[in-house]
């Protein structure tokens, strides 16, 4: 036999599905609320690859030591660690109950076809035996059972004991914001007039800081409601310098977070009968801003038990989580927008009001960030979450029946709201807006496997049912949106696995049909292969292992009905408007849609050398077809079939596993070397530089033959050869229109993983290096056209600046230049002449950065013999970030959109977290 099936092999290679890598990690992820989901896609952030969970929220994907996996967009990140790595083979036979096929005998059969025998009373010719189920250990036999009229079972005398176990762990953290624009302290709010620099005080409604310098001026000491020290005149002799302002918003917080979880058990001998788990959570997130805050509250029980031979698990969830504010309507970056063009010569901080109920600010064009953050009501957010789950699983021989079946409901509530005299909504602006959702799934998997270790076969058939409602009102517009799906998946897998002494193949064939009520069609043919094969200790070498793997797969899906698309709204304004931005409309329909179709294709191969040293790489290739995009449509809100893009790219990893240093001292140490790209092959008729995010005058867009994503702004005009246009004033020449400036896709992106032990002490580094990549930075845009730059108050005193360009005919630029004239306008000076945001082009910057992800100290404390455990872990994530632009975090997105990056306008910075966990088993 174990030459025949070598003759499978041509077959095996061209039909086979990859398994992932040489080693693989296996476990349980859940979602963002801790509960099991189907298909939640778990995600190698080193690798690229990704995986889909099971009904039970089971999952196996390719990983090296220090791999980053990360699901729930982002929101759960855990790094492997080597010990949680094991070979597929191992983790599949844990999965899977081993049985041996025993003789059947039958006394009464027997004497019928047999001779009488002589001295039928002898023990060693008798046929009667024990049970192989029967107690080995005599001392604890119970009851003697016969099964028939020949077999006999032992039963033993079990203790039942009832058992309690659990643990409990408590961390705080310490935040503080990461790099913010630099701006400048020493220009007051104004203009100039008549040749001459003038303050201009708030009740002027100046949004300009480009009037005097600071030093020259000087309180009069009068009453003045926007100011507590007086108007600022020119100083002379006896008069209170003027003082600069900080209107920083930001503070450094500390939040926690307590998990309690118990265990309680009844246990025969080496057996649980049954399991009650009892987690109760509760956390607190303290924002960077003022008094902002959220609190998160959980309970979960879950109870495991056997009855009957089937196995039955239960669950229970409920968390409670609000908020003072969430950032749905912009509001925290309206807040650090406001801070940063604050003039150095106001304080936000002396008032919150006038004298007349309206909000005290430095100008009725801008707010005051106190003032938006003041509210009537502790919480504006607030979101519960409810979900139960039921479990039953069988097993036979060979056949195995899985059945799960889940329902939860979600209510999540928001208060958004401006106050009277807000910029952008002069009479105030509320909207409540209620989302409520459910969700029932229904998992039935059936599996059959044939074979033995050497040749196993595996025949699965999974039937998967979810049904999904959400119901959105705004009471803004008054408008009600009630959304349904029920969609079906049916799933046929069939895997078979070789072993023969050093070498192993495998394969996987698959199919899938997708059914449901909302796609405008149904989906019959979603097949998939994989195929590994794998070479152990190559030329003799012991633990010199060589794999190639492949993998070709087709998915069809559908937007989430519970996602919301109106942050979309930002691409009907202008960036000057961003006051006005307040999204309440919803998507107008999921139905009548196509299918979001996807082909991937993977290849790669591995190499251990020996026990240290391992080496992989993959290709990757992944065509998406009628993906779907928002787009506003008679003022309607729509989802549209638009783009076809393929997602590609290639990695490396090298690894260097159990380096000894010294007695007792080891260290592990990775490299990944990560390049993508995505591009659109085709846009819809009449979508061509449609807007993915961003405003109406600078955007991220979908232009066919460019990267998914682009950034679309204006440009300085040139000539064939490159040349800048200058125009009769000196300065470059602005042209017409609107094209592409700035790919975001980075050119690489290197990751480092290293970590140190010693005894019981362990070091963990993690680092990054991203290179290549460009983003706009529209901050420092709004910051140079108001005067509220670094640069514009460095460089504003620059007289006779020639640029260097040709003018119309061709000729080289002569015309000097001063960047701000005192004579002229405001508006003709360098950064306000081009208009709000200048030229889109010229504040292009490149996205690189070096950034230390994590280092953490941990060390395990062993108590009572080792039954209990004391774990002491002290952290600090983003603690270095070197980055080429000047501005926020390169990623940080636009608005906090999750297609936002690449985009900078008043981007959140970022935070450098430090904290420590204690943990503590019993």
């Amino acid at each position: 036999m174990k030459k025949n099936y070598l003759l499978l092999l041509p077959f095996t290679i061209s039909l086979l599905q990859a398994q992932n890598s040489q080693l693989y990690y296996s476990g349980k992820f859940l979602t963002s609320k801790d509960k099991v989901q189907n298909f939640l896609k778990i995600h190698n952030k080193n690798s690229g690859i990704y995986e889909l969970t099971d009904e039970e929220g089971f999952a196996i994907i390719a990983a090296k030591p220090y791999d980053t996996l990360v699901w729930n967009q982002g929101k759960n990140i855990h790094v492997i660690s080597t010990y949680e790595l094991r070979e597929l083979r191992a983790i599949l036979e844990s999965q899977t109950e081993k049985k041996n096929v025993e003789n059947i005998y039958s006394k009464a059969y027997d004497t019928l076809v047999s001779k009488e025998i002589k001295d039928d009373f002898s023990i060693e010719k008798t046929k009667a035996r024990l049970s192989k189920k029967s107690h080995s250990y005599f001392n604890l036999i119970r009851k003697l059972k016969q099964k028939n009229d020949s077999v006999y079972i032992v039963k033993r005398l079990d203790n039942r004991m009832l058992m309690f176990n659990g643990s409990f762990t408590t961390s705080f953290d310490i935040k503080n914001r990461n790099a913010v624009p630099l701006t400048q302290s020493r220009y007051v709010q104004g203009r100039s007039e008549n040749g001459n620099l003038v303050w201009k005080g708030p009740e002027t409604h100046e949004m300009f800081s480009f009037g005097p310098d600071i030093s020259t001026l000087g309180f009069n000491g009068l009453p003045y409601e926007y100011d507590q020290n007086g108007k600022l005149i020119p100083w002379v002799d006896g008069l209170q310098h003027a003082r600069k302002y900080n209107n920083d918003i930001f503070k450094t917080t500390v939040g926690y977070n307590n998990q309690l979880n118990v265990n309680a058990f009844i246990q025969e001998g080496n057996n649980e009968k049954i399991r009650l788990s009892l987690n109760l959570g509760q956390q607190k997130n303290q924002m960077y801003f003022i008094d902002q805050f959220d609190i998160a509250n959980s309970f979960k029980a879950k109870l495991n038990t056997e009855l009957g031979g089937y196995t039955i698990n239960l669950a229970f969830n409920y968390e409670e989580d609000k908020a003072t504010n969430t950032n749905r309507i912009g509001l925290f970056n309206k807040a650090y927008q406001n801070s940063l063009l604050t003039p150095v010569s106001f304080s936000n901080e002396q008032n919150t009001f006038l004298n007349n109920g309206s909000q005290r600010s430095y100008s009725q064009y801008a707010d005051n960030p106190s003032f938006l953050f003041e509210q009537d009501s502790k919480y504006r957010y607030q979101n519960r979450e409810r979900w139960f789950s039921l479990n039953v699983i069988k097993n036979w021989d060979h056949f195995k029946v899985n059945i799960s079946q889940s329902y939860e409901k979600n209510t999540i509530w928001n208060l958004d709201q401006y106050k009277p005299s807000a910029y952008g909504f002069s009479n105030g602006v509320l909207n409540e807006r209620t989302q409520n959702s459910s969700a029932y799934h229904s998992n039935i998997l059936g599996s059959y496997t044939l074979g033995d270790y050497d040749f196993k076969n595996i025949f699965s058939l999974n039937f998967i049912l979810n049904d999904r409602k959400s119901d959105i009102y705004n009471s803004f517009i008054n408008q009600r949106s009630l959304y349904q799906r029920t969609s079906q998946d049916h799933i046929f897998n069939y895997n078979m696995e070789i072993r023969d002494y050093d070498f192993e193949a495998g394969f996987n064939l698959g199919n899938a049909f997708y059914i449901s009520n909302t796609s405008l069609k149904n989906n019959y043919w979603l097949p998939k292969a994989n195929f590994y094969l794998k070479f152990n200790d190559i030329f003799d070498w012991y633990n010199y292992n060589f794999k190639l793997l492949g993998s070709y797969t087709q998915l069809s899906s559908e937007p989430e009905i519970t996602r919301s698309y109106a942050s979309y709204a930002t691409t009907l304004l202008n960036a000057e408007n961003y006051n006005q931005y307040f999204p309440v409309q919803e998507v107008e329909s999921f139905k009548g849609l196509s299918n979001i179709n996807s082909k991937e294709w993977k290849v790669g191969a591995n190499l251990n050398i020996g026990y240290h040293i391992s080496l992989d790489g993959e290709y990757f290739n992944r065509k998406n077809t009628d993906d779907l995009f928002p787009v506003f449509e008679n003022n309607q809100l729509k989802l549209k079939n638009i783009a076809d893009h393929t997602y590609s790219g290639y990695e490396f990893n090298f690894a260097y596993n159990r380096l000894r240093l010294g007695y007792h001292i080891y260290t592990n140490h990775k490299v990944s070397f990560f390049k993508y790209k995505d591009i659109v092959d085709r846009i819809a008729p009449g979508y061509q530089n449609l807007a993915v995010s961003g405003f109406k005058d600078i955007y991220k867009t979908l232009s066919e033959g460019q990267t998914l994503g682009a950034v679309m702004g204006s440009y300085f005009e040139r000539n064939a050869a490159g040349q800048l246009i200058i125009d009769e004033f000196g300065f470059p020449k602005k042209a017409n229109g609107m094209k592409i400036i700035a790919d975001p896709t980075p050119d690489f992106v290197m990751k480092f993983n290293h970590s140190f032990t010693y005894k019981n002490l362990s070091l963990d580094i993690n680092w990054e290096w991203k290179k290549g990549g460009q983003l706009w930075n529209g901050t420092q845009a709004v910051l140079d056209y108001y005067g509220r730059s670094s640069d514009s108050g460095d460089q504003r005193n620059v007289k006779n600046y020639v640029f260097q360009g040709v003018d119309a005919n061709g000729s080289i630029n002569q015309i000097p230049v001063d960047f701000y004239d005192p004579s002229r306008n405001v508006h003709e000076n360098r950064w306000s002449r081009y208009g709000y945001l200048g030229v889109a082009e010229n504040y292009i910057q490149k996205a690189d950065y070096i950034r230390i992800n994590n280092i953490s100290l941990s060390s395990n404390f062993p108590i009572n013999y080792g039954n209990q455990n004391l774990k002491l872990t002290f952290y600090v994530n983003n603690l270095m970030l070197w980055q080429a632009n000047k501005g926020a975090d390169p990623n940080q997105n636009f608005y906090d959109m999750d297609n936002g990056r690449g985009l900078d306008f008043f981007n959140l910075p970022s935070f450098k977290t430090f904290g420590c966990i204690v943990s503590l088993k019993f």
